[in-house]
């Protein structure tokens, strides 16, 4: 009688697990997400960073690859 208990205790923790790995896996289940992504800038006024002695850029503007620089401006 004990190796039944055992054996059916065996049986539900691998049911368990399983269970768990499926809604863990994937894109699907309850810890699935959608991930939004989100566009840095838009044009170069999105990239201010309120430094007076920087040019603030944005490049690729209004893309997913949208990157803000700041250059130092050069002193004549």
């Amino acid at each position: 009688m004990h190796r039944i208990k055992s054996a059916i205790m065996i049986v539900l923790l691998i049911g368990v697990i399983g269970v768990i790995g499926f809604m863990m896996g994937g894109n699907s289940g309850v810890t699935s997400a959608i991930v939004a992504e989100t566009v840095a800038c838009y044009e170069d006024s999105d990239c201010d960073d309120r430094i007076a002695q920087t040019e603030d850029i944005c490049k690729n503007p209004g893309t997913n690859n949208a990157l803000c620089v700041s250059r130092a401006i050069k002193k004549n």
